[in-house]
């Protein structure tokens, strides 16, 4: 097939499109369309009865839309990454058939078999006398490349036929938009989107329609709202691409598609609407197995399913390998015979923990199975596979073990009819910290801290369906391969808000406190999560899924100089479709003055967001109400493990704190007065300390390792003894083997808390904080967000700066390469504001000094000091929000912050409520050398290994340990969402330098 011509047919909204004037219609980028829906006119109505003509508006395709997960979840984008691999794989045997997705599909095909028969020919010509045609189509580009191979004669020229995700018995979400059930913002789009013939020929011939207790076909039912006679349309053209009883292909067929997403399954009618159920598991967010996967189709087809939404099916990196697989074999083998299986694993393993395995097999397979169950029975408590990696027969996936003790691991091969068992070991699951202490002093395993790291696929896991599709290959997610975990009933935890039973969502956290008020006058709090309206300030948010039953969430107050009439804590239920109840907390005003009040939401332990009220209180002063505030919930999901730890400054004269741990128990929160009063102050000896550390280690210098740590561990000790509380010092060993990662939310300067040492008598010593959690930071007003602008890359390097500054820029611009865009080296700090509030998207690499003081931080820059204060502009318009940039501060206590009229004033808090996902900088000064090779091994680990940043943070901070004498390793604080990810794709870069 390396002679062969391959063709991409994208799917719905895939092409871009051209009016008369020659000006795009559609092809904006994808923030702009989501920016601009309710008012988008570009697409305007078709005339009825168009049937599969043309409409003479002028309109007509252009290129291929290389943008991803755009509009209506009809659009996966993600061409980009499609694009470079048939570009690497296939060179110049690539084309893209474009076309106007909103008329007939049966037009679209016979322009693509025209299309087809000129591409051919020239390639023919060309040198390639017995090529032929390898179809690869998405969403619903399937239906027009059937409709070409079966229909129109196309397949005497095919070698084969990809189609990907593609609803081949039509989609009730076509339905729902063509109902306007959807979001009324926009209505103008489902306007016109219910007058293209291709999306009537979307709607769904499968009974999908509850009526009188009956399950009906749109034909049957009475669904009054869509284009006169455009279901039965949609039945006849979906017939005539359907196989046909008997008919041998003579080209391999292959099915791709997702699943473990909720999908919409069935429509009810509910009073003058209509209401949407959505399936569990049975489905990639989109359409449902049934339509993607049909009984009809699966003896003419090989079929593979991918734990993935319609969104991601063509971005995640085992769908790309499966598909260069399928347009390179020479179509599906015989059963192949039993072949011996080498499995990598040791006889001890960490319990409770994602561990990476490997196997060796001859197998002529591109996955295999792997079951974790107890040694004497059958009940499975964790799924993953084995994915081929290479032609050498090495296969790699992901193990875990739910506790500790013996286990059974057994090995299948699912490929064919019957279920080969390949390896069936027994193994001993043991705590890790005594594993890695165990191993780490007495063998040279390479990879073994890699092996006790974070994975990536602790987050939450879809539970494993009865395959509805025989025989079915199930593929990992590039990200979160696919597992699953049976839960134990000790101890609770919540239920991750994943594909279900659920309701597709947006939520706002809303909060009405009164404006004014005399002193001690009683004036409540009221909260509710609602489901989002156009009202209301805030960007439109993406959807979530709440199951049937609904979620807890945990709401906490915060109200300095107010005094609280009951608890300040309290738990909201909040179920699918309609507006939790209203949760009143008690206030009372007392000292004058203008006061803030702050509602957080938690799920277990993952901060979700926070709204703020203002109340002005005098005396003998009128009441006025307060208008409603509200603060978007991006997501209702929490991150199993996470545990958030919140510290809020009660009394500023006193010293006098609250600390509350979050996790799936929500303790209550703790009152504690620093025994210094201010506890800054130890915080300062300490730096000052590990500042001179670092300089001794810079002049060649350095203390020994031993005695480094050993009074590293001195002040980590005491602090924990006398920063923490004891009752939080409990709870959190009592949390202790359950957490994933260590959010530290409020007050953020009292303590270094990546510097805590946890040691209590009973308990086994892990080490510092930092060393074994990964440990992020959230200041208040920042939002949660999942990922992080990494598309280009701009540096800093004013007048000035550490002589091997420029180094530092060139090694990492060696390690980008060609991937990031290079937006050039700033000097200016004017130039630089202007780029901030502008909305900077990618990587913001500082490469500089950076003086810190009591009156806070300054970079020298060529035109002037810059300071953190040139963000108040950045942080009024929110600048960063749109695209949620990393910034990286690699200059001298770039961390730090002061007080500035009773708010934290440093780069961190400024430049993460400008709106910038994430901010890495450093709490002393720290050695250039060290500093790169932080930086480096951070972006190594987030950019081209796509760890999250609290995993990514913790492997950057254990690459560096064992430089002699330098305590960089704990220098680096990181602020963000420990969960986000980068979001850019690196593909085949193996490191950075």
């Amino acid at each position: 097939m390396t002679d062969d011509l391959v063709v991409f047919v994208p799917g719905l909204f895939g092409s871009e499109l051209v009016g008369a004037s020659g000006r795009p219609v559609w092809a904006l980028r994808p923030r702009a369309v989501l920016a601009h829906f309710g008012q988008f006119r570009g697409l305007p109505a078709l005339p009825p009865g168009l049937g599969d003509g043309p409409p003479g508006d002028g309109i007509r395709a252009g290129g291929l839309l290389l943008t991803s997960r755009l509009a209506l979840g009809l659009i996966s984008g993600a061409y980009d990454q499609l694009h470079k691999r048939l570009l690497n794989q296939f060179g110049a045997g690539v084309r893209y058939f474009t076309y106007d997705w909103r008329l007939s599909h049966r037009r679209s095909a016979q322009l693509l078999a025209e299309a087809v028969e000129g591409w051919l020919s020239q390639w023919r010509r060309a040198g390639h006398p017995g090529a032929r045609i390898v179809l690869l189509c998405h969403a619903e580009g399937g239906l027009v490349g059937r409709y070409f191979a079966e229909v129109l004669g196309g397949d005497v020229e095919l070698r084969a036929l990809i189609t990907v995700g593609t609803p081949y018995l039509g989609m009730l979400k076509t339905t729902e938009m063509m109902l306007r059930q959807d979001r009324p913002s926009r209505l103008r789009l489902y306007e016109a989107f219910a007058t293209w013939p291709s999306a009537q020929q979307l709607l769904p011939t499968y009974p999908c329609i509850r009526q009188s207790g009956r399950l009906l076909s749109l034909t049957e039912a009475k669904v009054a709202g869509l284009p006169r006679g455009a279901a039965a349309a949609a039945a006849r053209f979906l017939d005539e691409i359907a196989p046909r009883p008997g008919r041998v292909l003579p080209y391999r067929f292959h099915i791709i598609a997702g699943t473990f997403r909720s999908t919409p399954e069935t429509l009810a009618p509910d009073g003058t609407t209509w209401r949407v159920r959505t399936s569990s598991d049975a489905g990639d967010g989109t359409a449902p197995l049934l339509s993607t996967v049909p009984e009809a189709y699966r003896a003419q087809a090989d079929v593979t399913l991918v734990p993935a939404g319609r969104v991601d099916l063509l971005s995640n990196a085992v769908v790309l390998t499966e598909l260069t697989r399928a347009t390179t074999a020479q179509g599906p083998s015989g059963r192949p015979a039993a072949e011996p299986l080498g499995l990598d694993l040791p006889s001890r393993v960490p319990a409770q923990h994602t561990m990476p395995v490997a196997a060796v097999s001859g197998r002529d397979e591109g996955f295999l199975r792997m079951r974790v169950t107890a040694p004497d029975d059958d009940e499975v408590r964790w799924e993953s596979v084995l994915v081929r990696s290479g032609p050498d027969g090495r296969f790699e996936g992901t193990l875990r073990f739910p506790d500790k003790g013996r286990w059974r691991v057994r090995v299948e091969s699912c490929a064919f009819e019957e279920v080969v068992e390949l390896e069936d070991v027994l193994v001993e699951a043991v705590s890790r910290h005594s594993l890695y202490r165990a191993e780490r002093h007495t063998l040279s395993l390479p990879g073994f801290d890699t092996l006790l790291g974070t994975g990536a696929d602790d987050l939450p896991s879809p539970p494993v369906p009865s395959p509805p599709v025989p025989p079915v290959t199930a593929v990992p997610d590039q990200h979160f391969p696919q597992t699953v975990r049976v839960p134990t009933p000790d101890p609770p935890t919540p239920t991750p808000t994943l594909p279900s039973a659920s309701a597709s969502e947006q939520r706002r956290l809303v909060a009405e406190l009164a404006q004014q008020a005399a002193s001690g006058r009683e004036v409540p709090l009221h909260v509710q999560v609602v489901c989002n309206t156009e009202a209301g300030p805030g960007a439109e948010l993406r959807a979530f899924d709440i199951p049937a039953d609904g979620i807890r969430l945990h709401l906490t107050v915060h109200a300095p100089g107010l005094v609280a009439l009951g608890d300040l804590q309290q738990e909201l239920t909040v179920r699918p479709g309609r507006d939790s109840d209203v949760v009143r907390f008690g206030l009372r005003t007392a000292a004058t003055g203008l006061h803030q009040v702050t509602t957080r939401a938690f799920h277990g332990g993952t901060f979700l967001g926070e709204v703020r009220c203002q109340i002005s209180v005098e005396h003998d002063g009128p009441t006025r109400d307060g208008r409603t505030r509200t603060a978007p919930l991006p997501s209702m999901a929490f991150e199993p493990g996470e545990v958030t730890l919140q510290v809020l400054e009660k009394d500023p004269q006193s010293g006098t704190y609250t600390f509350q741990l979050l996790s799936s128990r929500c303790h209550a929160p703790e009152v504690f007065s620093f025994r210094s009063g201010n506890p800054r102050r130890a915080s300062e000896e300490i730096f000052k300390q590990l500042t001179h550390a670092a300089a001794e280690a810079a002049a060649g210098r350095p203390m020994s390792g031993a005695r480094l740590r050993r009074r590293l561990r001195a002040h980590g000790a005491e602090l924990w003894r006398s920063a923490v509380p004891e009752a939080v010092q409990r709870q959190f060993w009592e949390e202790a083997d359950r957490i994933a990662t260590f959010t530290v939310l409020g007050a953020q300067d009292i303590v270094p808390w990546e510097l805590l040492f946890p040691l209590n008598e009973g308990h086994e010593e892990r080490g510092f904080l930092a060393e074994w959690l990964p440990i992020v930071r959230r200041v208040f007003g920042q939002e949660r967000a999942t990922d992080l602008s990494l598309d280009g890359a701009a540096f800093v390097v004013p007048p000035g700066s550490p002589a091997d500054a420029l180094d530092e820029v060139k090694a990492l611009r060696a390690g980008f390469g060609t991937d990031v865009v290079d937006r050039g080296v700033f000097t200016d700090g004017e130039a630089l504001v202007e780029l901030i509030e502008h909305g900077y998207s990618g990587l913001l690499h500082f490469a500089c000094h950076n003086s810190f003081g009591p009156t806070g931080s300054t970079v020298k820059m060529a035109d002037g000091a810059f300071d953190p204060i040139d963000l108040a502009a950045a942080i009024q318009l929110r600048s960063l929000r749109p695209h949620h940039p990393l910034v990286f501060f690699n200059a001298c206590r770039s961390a730090g912050e002061i007080d500035w009229f009773g708010s934290s004033l440093g780069w961190a808090p400024q430049f993460m409520r400008a709106g910038a996902g994430a901010f890495v900088g450093t709490l002393w000064p720290v050695r250039s050398s060290s500093a790169l090779l932080f930086a480096d091994a951070f972006y190594q680990e987030l950019i081209v290994d796509r760890q999250p940043l609290g995993a990514a943070s913790l492997a950057a901070r254990q690459a560096i340990t064992d430089q002699e004498g330098d305590p960089t390793w704990l220098a680096y604080a990181v602020y963000g969402n420990p969960a986000a990810v980068a979001a850019t794709s690196y593909e085949n870069r193996s490191s950075i330098t």
